[in-house]
């Protein structure tokens, strides 16, 4: 008879799933806010919720989930219609008032919130991100909650035909109130990258001096070189490429050129790996381009075209002294042409022999 034996996996338990492991994990799940709408005669109503979906294509359906003691369900069953009101960032307290009990029914009008209506009359909320207006297509049970689905036959908000970016909305997480970071246009770009952007336009605009912005590379492109060459990504080395073919190509454009060379400095502090160092750097890229846009010449050109390179191979090679070393004799030589103070006293040895070598009175980028 073969006997069995226990293993350490064998004696631990399943993780049983309960109502406050479920709801600490939903509560993690970021979601809008929406008001659920219906009119029944003269009398409306309406409530606050979260789940909602947009869940068919063909034929338009929404859905949205109600809990199933709500006096709600059977308003709208009544009605046989209701819309769906998502909040725009500023409306809070819209979603507080029909989360209150007892304030989500009235009699012409919801005091102190403005509504409207469309095709179906059940209530539109002013000022709301969009909103869908529904016939109502189907109840289904769902636990302890009843699923209302809806046939959307108008739909709309406030910023239709305009940029998504126009609105934005009002979000639920972990318990609390949430908004989009106000920064973030939708693009792309991470909060980070957006503030970093505003931090440029801010000390650009406030006149940050060639003395300045040479100190704070010297603080930051070594350290970003020596990073890049420990991580020698391939998306950061593709970049780095990408910005000095581009500074070849726009070698006889001294305003491309420049362009060129700043997106150089900040790949490089992209290819770090550190977000801090790499949103510094693009915190200086205006004040860089205002400082090197002018006095360019092809004898500054080809010295920039070299030290970049230079630099890239080092960083290609997984060098990280010779990126560093690099990195700061290119900028001694750029804090000479700026007509800058002394180079900082951490600067290594190899700066300071390199500092030694006569340049041209040029500016480089």
């Amino acid at each position: 008879m073969n006997a069995r034996t226990d293993t350490a996996s064998d004696t631990v338990p399943d993780p049983v799933a309960t109502a406050n492991s479920f709801r600490h994990a939903a509560g993690r799940f970021a979601s809008g806010v929406t008001v659920v709408t219906t009119r029944n005669g003269d009398h409306l109503y309406g409530i606050t919720a979260t789940s909602f979906v947009s869940l068919s294509m063909s034929p338009l359906l929404v859905a949205v989930s109600i809990n199933a003691h709500s006096p709600f369900l059977d308003e709208v069953n009544s009605a046989g219609c209701f819309a769906v009101n998502v909040l725009a960032s500023d409306q809070r307290e819209v979603s507080q008032y029909f989360s209150t009990r007892g304030r989500g029914k009235a009699e012409g009008a919801f005091p102190g919130v403005a509504t409207g209506t469309e095709l179906t009359g059940a209530p539109v909320v002013s000022g709301c991100l969009s909103w869908f207006d529904t016939r109502l297509h189907a109840i289904l049970l769902g636990g302890d909650h009843q699923i209302l689905i809806g046939e959307v036959v108008a739909a709309g908000g406030t910023d239709s035909g305009a940029d998504l970016a126009a609105g934005r909305p009002l979000l639920y997480w972990a318990g609390g109130y949430r908004r989009l970071d106000p920064d973030d246009a939708g693009t792309p770009a991470t909060g980070i990258e957006a503030f970093a952007d505003a931090l440029s336009a801010r000390l650009h605009e406030d006149g940050l001096s060639p003395s300045e912005l040479i100190e704070a590379q010297h603080a930051l492109e070594p350290a970003a070189a020596e990073l890049a060459a420990f991580r020698r990504s391939p998306e950061g080395l593709a970049a780095l490429r990408e910005a000095i073919e581009g500074s070849r190509v726009a070698a006889s454009v001294p305003e491309r050129f420049t362009e060129e060379s700043v997106r150089f400095h900040a790949a490089l502090g992209a290819a770090g790996g550190n977000p801090a160092i790499a949103a510094s750097l693009q915190s200086l890229a205006r004040s860089r381009h205002a400082h090197y846009s002018t006095g360019t010449n092809p004898q500054a050109t080809r010295r920039t075209l070299e030290a970049h390179q230079e630099i890239y191979d080092a960083i290609a090679a997984g060098d990280a002294v010779r990126a560093r070393e690099a990195m700061t004799a290119h900028l001694a030589v750029v804090s000479r042409r700026l007509c800058c103070p002394a180079e900082p006293a951490a600067v290594p040895s190899t700066a300071q022999t390199a500092s030694t070598t006569p340049a041209p009175p040029t500016k480089e980028s």
